[in-house]
């Protein structure tokens, strides 16, 4: 800032030291641009403001209000250097004015010159100054000490028990009409099962902040681990991992990431995805927010090669928040080109979902899915392609029975239901479950 000081030294030198709070002989016309001035900055229109105000300010270069409106409409123009010798010159003409020192701590937090920032902070709170802006100090302080902050944590930790009356997702019926006739089902899931699950999954998201940077760098790890009380041979541990870069700009939000999923069944490897994924999200307000989402993936199935495949899923989202109930809506469409036509298939996706706080710290939710699928491939056992139509239904209940007093911290317990009916041409993917789900959820 050393070179800055100079710069100001010199423009004080032209325009001579200020020993005048009054304005030049040109008071009409000092009028009019200081108006003029002032009346733009109120509409937010900056550039205008500053040409304004620079005009008056060539007419009383010391007047202190001129100063002080030229230096903000300097700052909103981003102009921070211009701003801060602006704002020096108004603390010369009146050394002991707090707005302007806050003014300047302001300005060289947005120059990345935090020491200063703190310095002229300091400044104003050794004068005891009133409560009210003694708080908004703090709290701007507290905002540059998270600024310099780089590594950002959160995640969750939950534990659930689930009721399924068909594990297996089996047909009604263990007799099916196939093309040499009827068949009767042998195996596992051959008929409809019923099974306690016991559940734990865990997230974990970390972000880096690239310093006075728009971009940073996401992070997601996520864990499931399901143990079934009878059917040990559905036992499942899945991973997934997610990393990029993200931009932030006004109220769009731009991302990229790599991405890595692993299954495990009853101990053994199912299938391995690797892939990439990128999304779009704009947030017109807090309560309106939509985005659109496209993924690639490439799997590998361990004990079934004709089923690998390459995924390509494209959705738009939306959230809405409606007289109190908070509403998401998606509609999607996955393509799929596996080994084998069998498995190669066309999907359409839409989902909807409500949700309503109550007293109390209750919740209230429920949701419902609908998957089109249409595959490409004859199946040799039915002499025709297949088709499916899915349906989720779920509805529940969440209580939070515990949050820390800066809500960064909770716990909650989560009580819900779901039915599903799944519909086909062919009778060997006809079937109806229902789940009741319990799970007991920390989030840090």
């Amino acid at each position: 800032m050393k070179k800055n000081r100079l710069f100001l030294l010199v423009f004080i030198f032209f325009y001579g030291f200020p020993t005048t709070y009054g304005i030049s002989a040109d008071s009409h016309f000092f009028e009019i641009y200081l108006k003029k001035g002032l009346d733009a900055f109120q509409t937010q229109e900056y550039n205008l403001a500053y040409e304004s105000l620079l005009k008056a300010f060539d007419l009383a270069p010391g007047n202190y209000a001129v100063n002080f409106h030229l230096g903000r409409a300097a700052f909103e123009n981003n102009n921070y250097e211009m701003a801060i010798m602006i704002f020096e010159r108004a603390l010369i003409i009146n050394p002991n004015d707090l707005r302007v020192k806050l003014e300047i701590a302001r300005t060289y937090q947005k120059l990345g010159v935090n020491d200063m920032a703190r310095k002229y902070c300091n400044e104003v709170l050794l004068t005891d100054p009133p409560q009210a802006v003694k708080q908004n100090i703090e709290k701007f302080l507290a905002f540059i000490d998270r600024t310099e902050q780089k590594h950002f944590f959160r995640g969750s930790i939950s534990l659930g028990f689930d009721w399924n009356d068909n594990v297996w997702a089996s047909p009604a019926n263990n007799i099916i009409q196939t093309a040499m006739g009827e068949v009767t089902l042998t195996g596992p899931s051959a008929q409809e099962k019923e099974d306690i699950i016991y559940s734990a999954m865990a997230e974990l998201y970390h972000t880096y902040s690239f310093s006075y940077s728009n971009f940073v760098w996401q992070t997601k790890l996520s864990g499931y681990k399901a143990l079934y009380n009878r059917e040990s041979d559905l036992d499942t541990l899945y991973m997934n991992i997610e990393t990029g870069p993200e931009y932030v700009k006004g109220k769009g939000v731009t991302g990229f990431s790599f991405t890595a999923d692993y299954l495990d069944l009853e101990e053994s490897l199912y299938s391995r995805y690797i892939g990439a994924k990128t999304f779009y999200r704009y947030m017109f307000t807090p309560s309106q927010v939509i985005s659109t989402n496209l993924e690639y993936k490439n799997k590998s199935f361990e004990q079934n090669s004709k089923k690998d495949s390459d995924n390509l899923n494209f959705s738009i989202d939306g959230a809405f928040l409606i007289k109190k109930f908070w509403c998401e809506t998606s509609l999607g469409y996955e393509h799929e080109t596996a080994a084998d036509d069998e498995h190669s298939y066309n999907r359409g996706i839409v989902t909807f979902s409500i949700n309503r706080k109550l007293s109390h710290g209750f919740t209230a939710f429920g949701s419902y899915e609908f998957y089109h699928t249409r595959y490409d491939g004859i199946q040799d056992l039915f002499n025709q392609a297949r088709r499916d139509n899915i349906h989720y239904t779920t509805c529940g209940l969440k209580k939070r029975i515990w949050q820390s007093s800066d809500r960064s911290q909770s716990i909650a317990v989560t009580l819900a239901y779901q039915y599903t009916k799944a519909q086909s041409n062919l009778e060997l993917y006809e079937y109806s479950k229902n789940i009741v789900n319990s799970s007991f959820e920390y989030r840090f």
